[in-house]
C-alpha cells in the first residue's frame, strides 16, 4: 500500500496489532452469533404473565406494559391504558372497566382478579403460583437470572474509554469507561454480541505540541523515573509558553505536519509516548477488571483520511475554499466544519469517519455507541449527518451516549492547567476510607480480610458514585455519601448481600426449596414481586441506555428486603414448610443483588 510506504514502520506495526485483533473479535462475534447457549427470554415468569394477559385482552404485549402500583393501592399489578385506549379511540376508564370484566370472566392460573380504577387496569396474582415459578426460576438460573436471548442476532460496537496518549488516566475519563463498560454488560445480557473498542486518543495537532515541548524542555532524568507525569508538565508547560511566544504554536503545527507524512524520527517519538501510555492504562484496567477487544486509536485510520477527504469531494458534500485550500462541510443546518485544515493536516472527526465506516464494513453492526462527554454533541451530530450522506453507516445505527462533567471539590479537571486527578489516585483514596470504615465497624475481620474487602468495597464505591445517578447529570466525590452503609451505596448494596449470607451462614447453608413455596406477609410478596421485574428492568436500562435504572431498581430492592428483614424472623420460623421459603425468597434475593450489581461492574465480598 501506498500509504504504508509513506508512513513508515512505526504506524504499520501498529496497524497490524489492530488487524490481529479485529481477526480474533471477527471470529468470536462468529461464533456467538450462532450459540444457542442463552436464556429464554419468553420462559420468565414475568414475561408469561405479560403474555397471559395479552391473549386474555386480545391485545399486542407491546401495547400495554405491567407496573408495579404506589405501596398504598392494594394490588399486584396495574395497567395504564392511555396508550390502548388511544390506539382503539375509546375511553380508558370505560376500557378498564370492560377489560377487568374479561379478565373476571376468564379462568387463568395467573390473575385472581382485575378492577378498574379510572383509567387503570389492577390485577390481583395467584401469588402462592406466581412467586413459586419465579423463586424456582431463580434458584435454577442462578448468576443468569436476567439475562435474555431478546437480542441474539444483534452486533453493538461500543467505543468508551479512549483516553489520550503521554497524559495521565485521569478522573475526566472515570466516567466514559465505567458507564461503557456497564454498556457493555448491559448490552451483552439481553443477546447482543458486543465489539469493545478502545477508541485511544493518539493523534492529532495535541502531539505536535507535546513533541516540541519533549525535544525542547524534557529533563531525561525525571522523565526516566515517572515519564507519564513527565509528559503532562511538558504539556502544562507548552500552553504557559505559548501566552508569552505565540510562535511557537506554529512550530507544533509543523511537527504534526511532518509526522502526518512520515517522518521517522518524530514517529519514534510518539512511539515512545504511546508504549508508555498504553502500559499505563492497563494498570488502571487491571484495577476496574476491565478488558478490550480492540484498541484501534486514531492513528490506526490516519490512512484512510485523505480518501474520506476525497469521497465527501466526489459526492458534493464537501468543498475546497479557494483562499485557504482547506476541505470544509456544510449540512444540515448544522455549522460549517473542516475536514482538512489549510497546512494540510486531518482532524479528529475525518478520523471518526473513518473509523465508523470501518466498523460498519467490519463487524456489520447494528448500533454503535459513542460513551463520550456531552460537551462533543455537536462533533457527534456533525459526524454522524455527514457519515449519512456518505452512506458510511448504512444498517448501522450510531448513537452518542453523552454524559456529564466529574469534579473533585467542585473544580472541572483540566490537562492543560495541571488540574488532571489520577483515576489511581482517587481509587486509592476510597480505598484507604473503606478500610478505615470497615475496621471501625467490624473489629472481628482478620487484616488480610479487611485488606481484601476494602479493595472491593472502595472500587465499588467508585464505580456505583457514577452509576446511581443519571448520566447526564455532573457527578462529584462525596465520600460519606459513597460509603453509606444506610443507603445511596454500593456498600449499602453488598452490605445488604452479605447480611443474607450471614443468616443463610447460621442455618449451615440449607438446601433452596423448588416446590410448596408458601408466603404469607406483605413484605414477602412486595419483596418476591420486585425481584420479577428484574428481567424487564435490564431491557429498559439496555432501551435507554441508562445503568441507574439498574442502580435504582436495586436500592428499591434492597429497601424492601430490610423491610422484611425487620419484620420476619427466618431462623426462628417454626413452620418448616415456610421458613425453607423464607430461605428460598433471601437466597433469591442475594441472587438478583448480585447479578445487577455485577451488571455495574461491583463486585461483593463474602462479608463485611
Amino acid at each position: 500500500m501506498m500509504f504504508d510506504i509513506m508512513i513508515g514502520d512505526m504506524l504499520e506495526v501498529v496497524k497490524r496489532a489492530g488487524d490481529k485483533a479485529i481477526d480474533k473479535t471477527k471470529k468470536r462475534i462468529a461464533k456467538e452469533l450462532l450459540s444457542k447457549k442463552r436464556v429464554v427470554f419468553d420462559n420468565y415468569t414475568i414475561v408469561k404473565i405479560k403474555k397471559s394477559l395479552s391473549e386474555i385482552l386480545d391485545v399486542s404485549q407491546n401495547s400495554f406494559s405491567l407496573e408495579i402500583p404506589p405501596s398504598y393501592v392494594k394490588t399486584d399489578l396495574s395497567v395504564s391504558l392511555f396508550e390502548l385506549a388511544k390506539e382503539k379511540k375509546v375511553d380508558p376508564k370505560n376500557l378498564a372497566e370492560e377489560l377487568a370484566i374479561k379478565i373476571n370472566e376468564t379462568k387463568n392460573i395467573f390473575f385472581e382478579n382485575a378492577q378498574a380504577l379510572g383509567p387503570y387496569l389492577n390485577l390481583n396474582l395467584k401469588k402462592q403460583k406466581a412467586y413459586e415459578l419465579l423463586l424456582r426460576e431463580i434458584a435454577k438460573l442462578k448468576n443468569k437470572f436476567g439475562q435474555s436471548d431478546i437480542n441474539k442476532n444483534n452486533v453493538v460496537v461500543i467505543d468508551y474509554s479512549g483516553p489520550n496518549i503521554a497524559k495521565p488516566f485521569g478522573v475526566g475519563h472515570l466516567r466514559s469507561t465505567i458507564i461503557g463498560q456497564a454498556l457493555v454488560n448491559i448490552y451483552e445480557s439481553t443477546g447482543y454480541c458486543v465489539v469493545k473498542d478502545n477508541h485511544l486518543g493518539d493523534w492529532g495537532t495535541q502531539f505536535g505540541k507535546l513533541i516540541y515541548a519533549y525535544n525542547n524542555w524534557v529533563d531525561k532524568k525525571k522523565f526516566k523515573e515517572n515519564p507519564i507525569e513527565e509528559l503532562n508538565i511538558l504539556y502544562v508547560r507548552f500552553h504557559e509558553e505559548v501566552k508569552k511566544n505565540p510562535s511557537i504554536e506554529d512550530d507544533a503545527r509543523k511537527i504534526f505536519q511532518q509526522l502526518e507524512v512520515g517522518d521517522e524520527n518524530l514517529l519514534k517519538t510518539w512511539s515512545k509516548f504511546e508504549k508508555i501510555s498504553v502500559s499505563e492504562f492497563n494498570k488502571v484496567y487491571k484495577k476496574l477488571g476491565i478488558s478490550f477487544d480492540t484498541f484501534l486509536g486514531e492513528s490506526y485510520f490516519v490512512g484512510e483520511a485523505e480518501k474520506i477527504i476525497q469521497d465527501a469531494l466526489d459526492k458534493k458534500v464537501a468543498f475546497e475554499d479557494p483562499t485557504t485550500g482547506a476541505i470544509a462541510v456544510e449540512l444540515g443546518g448544522l455549522p460549517s466544519f473542516l475536514l482538512r485544515k489549510q497546512d494540510g493536516s486531518t482532524l479528529y472527526i475525518t478520523r471518526d469517519l473513518a473509523t465508523l465506516k470501518f466498523r460498519t464494513e467490519t463487524f456489520n453492526p447494528q448500533e454503535t455507541l459513542y460513551v463520550v462527554g456531552e460537551e462533543q454533541s455537536l462533533h457527534f451530530r456533525q459526524m454522524f449527518t455527514l457519515a449519512k450522506a456518505l452512506g458510511y453507516a448504512d444498517g448501522n445505527t450510531a448513537k452518542h451516549i453523552g454524559f456529564g462533567l466529574v469534579s473533585v471539590d467542585g473544580e472541572k479537571m483540566s490537562t492543560r492547567k495541571g488540574t488532571l486527578v489520577r483515576l489511581e489516585e482517587l481509587i486509592d483514596q476510597s480505598i484507604a476510607k473503606a478500610k478505615e470504615i470497615l475496621m471501625s465497624k467490624n473489629k472481628d475481620l482478620l487484616s488480610n480480610e479487611v485488606e481484601e474487602i476494602s479493595e472491593i468495597v472502595g472500587m465499588g464505591a467508585v464505580i456505583y458514585n457514577d452509576l446511581r445517578q443519571s448520566r447526564q447529570k455532573n457527578i462529584s466525590f462525596d465520600w460519606e455519601k459513597m460509603l453509606d452503609f444506610e443507603g445511596g451505596s454500593a456498600v449499602y448494596l453488598q452490605y445488604t448481600v452479605a447480611r443474607i449470607n450471614s443468616i443463610l451462614k447460621k442455618l449451615n447453608n440449607p438446601r433452596t426449596v423448588l416446590g410448596n413455596i408458601v408466603l404469607e406477609k406483605e413484605s414477602e410478596f412486595a419483596l418476591a414481586k420486585k425481584m420479577m421485574f428484574f428481567p424487564m428492568i435490564i431491557l429498559e436500562a439496555r432501551k435507554n441506555d441508562s445503568p441507574h435504572l439498574v442502580a435504582v431498581y436495586l436500592e428499591e430492592l434492597a429497601q424492601l428486603f430490610n423491610h422484611f428483614y425487620n419484620e420476619v424472623s427466618i431462623i426462628g420460623t417454626e413452620n418448616e414448610v415456610l421458613r425453607l421459603a423464607r430461605i428460598a425468597l433471601i437466597k433469591s434475593t442475594a441472587i438478583v443483588i448480585k447479578n445487577g450489581l455485577t451488571l455495574l461492574g461491583v463486585k461483593i465480598p463474602e462479608k463485611i
